[in-house]
């Protein structure tokens, strides 16, 4: 009697484990993809402008994609 209700037992948990996991790892993909959907890695356009300033070569940081600069001052190029 107690071997047959261990392979029932058995049974019941073997069959009932497969069903819960793939129910896990399904809420938890959702969960995933709904995190953070408005996210999108994108880069700055930026570019260096130079100006020669007293004969001496300067560079400042320009971006494009807020039209203004992105250093306070222009630093000199070694």
């Amino acid at each position: 009697m107690k071997k047959k209700l261990f392979i029932a037992a058995l049974f019941l948990n073997l069959s009932v484990t497969p069903a819960i996991s793939s129910l896990y790892s399904t809420s938890v993909v959702k969960a995933a993809e709904t995190e953070n959907p408005g996210i999108q890695p994108y880069t700055e356009k930026t570019r260096y402008k130079y100006k020669v300033i007293n004969g001496r070569l300067h560079k400042r940081l320009w971006s494009f994609e807020h039209n203004k600069w992105l250093e306070p001052k222009w630093t000199p190029v070694d």
